[in-house]
């Protein structure tokens, strides 16, 4: 059997789409069968398919994915019937910029970025710093808590923390301004030269003494000076 024309519907990703069907009195749910481009779409918490009535079933498609583009049709008691050829137009990509008391730090200072938002988002936010995800450590940590998502970098440095923190999902990205890290001034060395003192003994020779040999000749002790040349 050949399906007629589809009506065309745009709508933008992430909106959500509800269709409803008539149906004859008495129809089980079981008898009505959703399909997508000609193959079974099987009911999920994103694609909802409900009997209102009797005489009517509703098909809800909750925050339309581009990869749901496609003919939609349906089959009551084997019977197919048109339901609508859906086009999901990307949703725009939002960049905003974050206001900071201050943006320059100096160094070994702590850097605390809150984002609060109105209500718990729907999409998923990942932390990034200069374009690349951040990585928990001992110095940084990053928290979410229902609708506050927080960056805190202890210990700054210059090198290492300096440029932009963003806060990203498929739709909506935050960026802070670029963060400066001023280095610590650097105190000058002070070189102490520890001058030892020579002490220079001088030892003057005392004039030789001739050496005087004794002799003993009888009871007379003669001495005899010999001296050295």
């Amino acid at each position: 059997m050949k399906v007629a024309e589809l009506p065309v519907h745009d709508v933008e990703e992430t909106s959500t789409v509800t269709l409803t069907i008539e149906k004859p009195s008495g129809t089980k749910p079981q008898d009505v069968v959703l399909l997508k481009d000609g193959k079974e779409l099987k009911p999920s918490d994103h694609v909802k398919i409900t009997s209102t009535s009797p005489t009517t079933t509703e098909i809800e498609i909750v925050k339309v994915k581009l990869e749901d583009e496609g003919d939609y049709t349906v089959e009551v008691k084997d019977v197919e019937q048109p339901l609508v050829r859906l086009k999901v137009h990307p949703k725009p990509v939002v960049r905003q910029e974050m206001q900071l008391p201050k943006t320059q730090f100096k160094e070994k200072e702590t850097l605390t970025i809150v984002c609060q938002f109105d209500s718990t988002p729907e999409e998923h936010f990942i932390f990034l710093h200069n374009d690349q995800p951040i990585v928990p450590n001992s110095r940084i940590s990053t928290t979410v808590e229902d609708n506050k998502y927080t960056i805190v970098v202890k210990d700054l440095r210059p090198e290492e923390d300096q440029g932009v923190y963003t806060l990203k999902s498929d739709h909506l990205i935050l960026d802070t301004p670029s963060i400066t890290v001023v280095p610590e001034e650097k105190k000058p060395k002070t070189e102490t030269t520890i001058v030892q003192e020579e002490e220079i003994v001088t030892v003057v020779p005392q004039e030789e003494q001739p050496e005087v040999q004794e002799k003993e000749v009888g009871f007379l002790r003669i001495k005899k000076n010999v001296h050295y040349s």
